[in-house]
């Protein structure tokens, strides 16, 4: 009873230390409003002007109305005084006000205004502010190039100025473009960078959005038991941080993301209240753009329920005000729902042009992984429909869009990817010089000071910082392409776990469909249908097979066994096992042996290198071609294999990236067979785990020759 009287008590001095927390910062808040409004009263010319700026900047988020009116006062102020620091000041104030009433255009203007002056003036600390805005401002109206570039333009504004919050807050908007463009291992790269900085500015706000924003980057992933965890943590620092400041709009972010986790979960009274509270918060803030997303997610929450009338009404009027809204991100969603209610009232026709409408929009925003549930979601309704040609057809882009996926197709070109990758590795090198520069600065003033005693010292701790900072290079070096290589191999798990699952439902779909209306399909549909079933399954299989042995490869669990084995009998046993798909093909498969050569290899790779090479020799071999293995003893005791076709080739441009695994060359066969890419990379990787090496030549309408070399004995094999 006493342990518990003492806890207790503890409990209540603890709820009460909170309390009086809570109060006192909104006491300062409100002081400081009321100072303002005194120095306002008070005082004239610019001291005036500034308090007005700042007093507007401090209610935009509480009262837009009064921030609009002191904002408009001060500008003209401001332009009558002719004072650029304090103009410059003014048309930031206004950008920031419009801003936050979503009047994005207008805002970006006086942006533009402001920013022309801070680099006139050289004020870094308002060129952070002012980019930031302007990078915000471009997310807004769906320019994720330009938004990328204004916020890594504010990150060096703001690295020169000391100015954390901002530096963190740029960071966290980078993270979350990298994120919606599907490039996870980036977006959480930057939000850590987020985090820090806002540690550094000691910024509650920000660790608060940090943790919304993991926890988006996980629901996309699919794992939503830690995507709760960090959207309730955000949460409870939001319900914080508004009893402080009023401002509810972090709550209303949180409460729709874990509605669609409970819709997702099947928890439809939590996810109806979850909506509920969101809708209370947009209303009263005058959010039409939250108010969409609201209707947004009724609409998916009522087609979840099977309320298919109910839903088409809500998500109707989202439409409505999005167009009003010019924001067409979220728009593919909405008329992917839309159109799936309108299926589930029988509407099926009209139901499918929307979803197609939605589609559209997708692909127009380069929204790959909501094209990919779409065309999922297409493949359904032309089986239920009976349009087994549409089906097909619909699965068979699946395929394509998740290879694309697969190959780390996102929203952002590679080309402009590399571009900001490159200017945030300028940004890291600048502010590497500034702290040169300070250390230099340190080092001339002890010199003057000591003068001749501190020459050897300096001319020591130079040559001591230059093996360290050659050390610290060569670290740097290697830690960087250990991230890349455990980036790359994270990606891929992620993939196989994840986003594999779409073709193979839609293919179970289909299967299931065939076996309930069997009876109804003639015997030679039947035949047909079996073969294209047989087809995809393969080609689906295929891809499966080649990740998992990439996989396996990269994680280094598979072990490297050589031992001396026959050639002829290795090629013998491959070729047999392709000879139907070469018959079939009507393709040629000549074996030029001059002498039963041995190797010194693994057998299970050696196998994988043959297979994946005749195979795509086949592939691409228009039908009656043929393909010739010619091996032979070369130099430095190693046998040389060709492989030759008469197929259609690859282009030259291609040839220098095929074995890269970021840019990995893929295309279909002659007759439409699916290839990944990954079948040669994998090749090369299992050549050079047996000491060889390989090499490719090729020319277009003419054939390919691929060459490859393996030891001939234990010996030329370096154990």
């Amino acid at each position: 009873m006493k342990r518990i009287a003492w806890q207790y008590c503890f409990l209540v001095l603890f709820c009460m230390q909170a309390f009086s927390l809570y109060a006192n910062e909104q006491a300062r808040y409100e002081s400081r409003i009321d100072s303002l409004r005194k120095e306002i009263e008070s005082k004239s010319g610019e001291h005036a002007v500034a308090a007005q700026l700042e007093l507007a900047l401090l209610k935009v988020g509480t009262d837009k109305a009064e921030a609009q009116q002191l904002a408009d006062t001060a500008l003209l102020a401001a332009k009558e005084s002719g004072k650029k620091t304090l103009l410059m000041k003014a048309f930031y104030a206004q950008g920031r006000v419009l801003l936050e009433k979503e009047r994005y255009e207008a805002s970006q203007a006086f942006l533009d205004s402001a920013l022309v002056l801070g680099t006139e003036l050289n004020d870094n600390w308002y060129k952070g502010e002012i980019l930031y805005r302007m990078g915000t401002n471009y997310h807004f109206l769906s320019d994720e190039i330009g938004a990328l570039k204004s916020f890594n333009d504010a990150v060096q504004a703001c690295r020169l100025s000391d100015n954390y919050k901002t530096l963190g807050s740029a960071y966290s908007m980078m993270g979350t473009i990298f994120r919606m463009n599907g490039l996870y291992d980036r977006a959480i790269e930057y939000i850590i960078k987020s985090e820090l900085n806002y540690e550094k500015a000691g910024f509650t706000e920000g660790s608060a959005w940090a943790d919304y924003l993991l926890g988006r980057t996980y629901a996309d992933l699919g794992l939503q038991k830690e995507a709760l965890e960090y959207f309730e943590k955000s949460l409870e620092l939001y319900k914080k941080l508004s009893k402080i400041d009023g401002d509810e709009g972090g709550l209303a972010i949180c409460y729709a993301q874990i509605a669609l986790l409970n819709i997702a979960s099947e928890e439809y009274d939590e996810a109806r209240n979850n909506i509920e509270n969101t809708r209370k918060i947009y209303s009263e803030k005058g959010s039409k753009f939250g108010m969409s997303n609201v209707y947004k997610d009724l609409g998916i929450l009522e087609y979840s329920l099977g309320n298919y009338q109910l839903a088409e009404s809500n998500l109707r009027t989202a439409v409505e005000m999005k167009e009003g809204l010019n924001e067409v991100l979220s728009s593919s969603v909405i008329f992917e729902y839309l159109g799936l209610s309108m299926i589930g009232q029988g509407q099926l026709t009209e139901g499918i042009e929307i979803i197609k409408k939605g589609l559209e929009l997708a692909i127009t925003n380069d929204q790959k992984k909501i094209q990919l549930d779409i065309y999922g979601k297409l493949t359904q309704a032309y089986l239920d429909m009976g349009d087994l040609k549409s089906a097909i057809d619909c699965q068979n882009k699946q395929i394509r869009i998740q290879d694309l996926i697969l190959a780390g197709g996102g929203n952002i070109k590679a080309s402009q990817l590399s571009a900001m990758y490159e200017i945030d590795q300028k940004n890291n090198q600048i502010a590497e010089l500034e702290k040169q520069n300070k250390i230099n600065e340190l080092s001339i003033r002890e010199q003057r000071i000591i003068r001749n005693f501190m020459i050897s010292a300096v001319v020591l701790a130079l040559l001591i910082a230059g093996v360290i900072l050659w050390f610290y290079r060569k670290l740097k070096y290697t830690n960087r392409e250990l991230f890349e290589a455990n980036a790359a191999k994270d990606r891929f798990f992620a993939i196989i776990s994840h986003d594999l699952r779409g073709p193979t439902g839609s293919l179970t779909s289909f299967l299931l469909h065939l076996n309930a209306n069997f009876d109804q399909f003639s015997k030679e549909e039947l035949r047909d249908m079996v073969a294209i079933l047989c087809q995809s399954s393969e080609n689906v299989s295929q891809l499966l097979e080649n990740l998992l042995i990439w996989a396996q490869s990269q994680s280094e669990k598979i072990e490297y066994r050589p031992e001396r084995l026959s050639l002829t009998d290795c090629i013998d046993s491959v070729v047999k096992g392709l000879s139907q798909m070469a018959e079939h093909k009507e393709i040629d498969i000549r074996f030029e042996r001059e002498q039963d050569l041995v190797v010194f290899a693994d057998r299970n790779m050696l196998q994988t290198i043959l297979r994946n090479v005749l195979s795509n020799a086949i592939k691409f071999t228009r039908r009656g071609g043929h393909v010739i293995i010619h091996p032979e003893m070369s130099r430095n005791n190693t046998v040389l294999v060709r492989i030759s076709d008469t197929g259609v080739g690859i282009e030259k441009s291609k040839l220098a990236s095929i074995f890269d695994i970021s840019n990995s060359y893929h295309t279909h066969g002659t007759e439409n067979e699916m290839s990944t890419g990954l079948g040669l990379i994998l090749v090369k990787d299992f050549i050079e785990k047996n000491r060889g090496s390989i090499s490719i030549e090729s020319e277009q309408e003419k054939g390919t020759t691929v060459s490859f070399t393996l030891p001939a004995t234990a010996s030329g094999a370096r154990m």
